[in-house]
Formats: structure tokens, sequence, C-alpha cells
């Protein structure tokens, strides 16, 4: 599936989260910041083409969509990151370490440890 997406798609949905909805105009802007300038109804033809492919699913909430990441969508993120991190690096932990060589703010570092502690609290049970 990951053949069929293209660079604007997987940067749209790199930008949805699963639980929490968000509409045509917050994902314009989401791009903005970013520094990526697209029109309104460009993006609006991307979610749609993403539901069509059912990356995203939508839900109309008054006279507008709300668009969220589907478990395929995740499942299609983890299996990208596996293949870029099979092919850049033979150690799994290489990245996460390449992570910490960087220059991280203090917040970056807290919301990593936060998932560290949120993973290991699941495999304790």
């Amino acid at each position: 599936m990951a053949e069929t997406l293209g660079p604007l798609e997987m940067q749209v949905l790199g930008l949805l989260d699963r639980t929490e909805a968000s509409t045509v105009a917050e994902i314009q802007a989401r791009l903005s910041k970013a520094g990526a300038e697209y029109a309104y109804t460009t993006v609006m033809t991307v979610l749609s083409r993403l539901h069509d492919k059912g990356m995203v699913r939508r839900e109309k909430r008054k006279n507008r969509y709300h668009y969220r990441a589907t478990a395929r969508d995740s499942a299609l993120k983890r299996g990208l990151l596996k293949r870029v991190q099979r092919a850049l690096f033979s150690d799994r932990l290489a990245p996460i370490a390449a992570l910490l060589d960087e220059d991280l703010s203090q917040a970056e570092l807290l919301e990593l440890r936060r998932h560290i502690d949120a993973r290991l609290k699941g495999k304790g049970k």
C-alpha cells in the first residue's frame, strides 16, 4: 500500500491522530506551520483520497468533515519505519541512540521518557 501513497499523502497521514479528529483547515494550518503551503482544496482532495484508500476515517459534524487516522494507517507507519530502520541500521537501538545524540529539547526528552515508561509498564503485565 505504501507504493500507492504520494509524498503529500504521507505527510498528511503523519499529521493525523487516531484519537483526535482534525478538520481540513486544521491540517492545512499544520502543513503551513511545517513550511508547506497548500490550498484548502488540495488538502481536502488528499484527505478524501486517503479516506477512499481506507487510511483515514471521517465523520461529518455540522457542515464539515473531521478526519482521524485508522489502524491501517498505524500499521503502514510502523511498516515504513521498520523498512527505513532495516535499511539504515543493523542495530535496533541505533535509531534511538541517534536521537539522543541530537540537540533535543527538555520537552522532547521528557516526551521520549514518557513513551519509554508507558512501554515498560505495558511489558510488565
